[in-house]
């Protein structure tokens, strides 16, 4: 008797671990970037050696490339097939052909394979304006240049600079994570800034697809010129100040110096050619200085300092009307006064002869000096002739009539 034995035909298997998907003979594997190393185990039975051929087909994110037919020849029972993945695109590597030692190919006895693989471009980053040298102040400050750059890729990114100090060996390094769009504009964190001159270099750039790219020393970099903050410092200590007052201010920097402020809620700004500001108190109100600008950068140091103008205080007697009263001796009669302006009020006030039939101006006879919590104050005279109030202070302001020499300090003490 004679036994017969088939020889099996050669088999072609994709190993499991190789794939992230299978559906049938088509087999998915995990998504690479852009030049890394990928690769897929082809497992054979049969007698070796084998010959596989496949075809290579590619769809490009930018251009085509034509299908490419190459073969594998292997000596032994499994064999590794080097994916491409120089450019990004969606592969597709189709097994179509198997032979061993006993069999040439048949089509009839085959099923092809097919691998398919996505090969995704590494992120980029570059400055929008590279070479450019960008001016900081040494404290944070509003309206400061900022740095910007372009990125590609999938969003968000973590992006990591370098910063080369003039005259320091290391560089420092720090990150940017979480952009979140294409387009972004990039401030270098104060804490990472010296005076002088340093050069901003992009190093390396990741998408969220787990992508990165590490750029050379020859890529493009910016400077950034970091400048001593201008300084506006008042001159006066008090922060209460009278209509008709000048508000004077120091300034330290490089002129000319654009200085920002508020007053009562509207906002403007002035220039100065010197080391001074100055402006006249023309009404009450609030004045604040935000701001101030120098000419060696286009950075605006913050300021807050705040000015309280306030309103001369006025007085009224008897209503503010010329009031004759005719009193008999040994009587008196009430007089009232009447103040505008914020409490407590100190006044000095002078009883004269009563003019003479001529017209002439009469004699000061007297001087007193009075003292209210109130906005209105009563008290009696007794004695004849014309009295009329010569100086007033209130909390904040003082005003006497002209050429008339009043002393608060003194007059304080009169009134203890």
């Amino acid at each position: 008797t004679f036994e017969i034995q088939w020889i099996p035909r050669p088999e072609l298997r994709i190993s499991p671990s190789d794939a992230a998907e299978r559906q049938g003979n088509n087999f998915v594997k995990a998504d690479v970037c852009e030049g890394d190393e990928a690769s897929v185990e082809v497992l054979f039975k049969g007698s070796p050696p084998y010959t596989v051929q496949y075809v290579e087909h590619v769809k490009l994110e930018h251009g085509a490339v034509a299908p490419k037919t190459k073969d594998i020849r292997a000596a032994l029972q499994v064999a590794s097939l080097r994916m491409n993945t120089a450019q990004a695109g969606a592969y597709e590597y189709k097994f179509n052909e198997l032979e061993d030692a006993n069999y040439k190919h048949s089509a009839k006895h085959f099923t092809p394979l097919h691998v398919q693989q996505r090969v995704h471009a590494r992120p980029s980053v570059a400055f929008v304006k590279p070479g450019k040298t960008y001016s900081y102040c040494s404290v944070e400050s509003d309206g400061e240049e900022v740095i910007p750059i372009s990125l590609h890729g999938t969003p968000p990114f973590d992006l990591e600079f370098e910063i080369k100090h003039h005259g320091t060996g290391k560089p420092e390094v720090f990150t940017l994570p979480g952009i979140t769009t294409h387009s972004h504009d990039v401030r270098i964190p104060h804490s990472r800034v010296h005076l002088g001159k340093s050069a901003i270099s992009l190093r390396r750039v990741s998408d969220s697809r787990g992508c990165s790219r590490l750029l050379d020393s020859t890529t493009p970099r910016v400077q950034i010129a970091v400048f001593d903050a201008p300084t506006i410092t008042p001159l006066e200590s008090s922060e209460n100040i009278c209509v008709g007052d000048r508000i004077k201010f120091a300034l330290s920097g490089v002129a000319p110096y654009t200085i920002f402020y508020d007053f009562s809620g509207q906002i403007r700004k002035a220039q100065a050619t010197g080391t001074t500001f100055q402006r006249l108190a023309e009404k009450p109100g609030t004045f604040t200085v935000t701001g101030v600008q120098d000419s060696a950068s286009q950075c605006r140091a913050s300021a807050n300092v705040v000015r309280n103008i306030h309103g001369m205080p006025s007085v009224r007697v008897s209503h503010g009307r010329e009031k004759y009263v005719d009193i008999h001796e040994g009587g008196e009669t009430e007089i009232l006064f009447e103040f505008g302006g914020v409490p407590p009020f100190e006044f000095t006030y002078t009883r004269s002869s009563n003019t003479d039939k001529g017209g002439k101006k009469g004699v000061v006879l007297d001087m007193k000096h009075g003292k209210s919590e109130e906005h209105s104050l009563r008290i009696r005279a007794s004695e004849e002739g014309t009295y009329e109030v010569v100086a007033i202070k209130d909390r904040y302001c003082a005003y006497a009539k002209p050429g008339v020499p009043v002393n608060w300090k003194e007059a304080k003490k009169l009134l203890m």
